[in-house]
């Protein structure tokens, strides 16, 4: 279950999230309005956590939103 760092910005929650489809992960980011953005190709959980964790504010920037983001972190089991 993902743990949740709370921020109250408007900026999106970022999840690491198994794929149902396929093998691998991907980065889910869901924003406030309800939108949400997949960030594919990852082998890992942790490697999509990485991403969320190194990647996710320039990312983040770089859609013109540059305040901290809310993150939801996926802890392994």
């Amino acid at each position: 279950m993902p743990t949740p760092f709370l921020n109250p910005s408007s900026n999106p929650a970022f999840e690491a999230r198994r794929l149902a489809s396929a093998s691998g992960w991907y980065v889910r980011v869901a924003w406030l309005n309800g939108k949400r953005d997949h960030i594919p190709g990852f082998v890992s959980q942790r490697e999509a956590q990485h991403w969320i964790e190194e990647k996710a504010p320039k990312w983040l920037s770089a859609q013109g939103n540059a305040p901290e983001p809310h993150f939801a972190v996926s802890r392994p089991h």
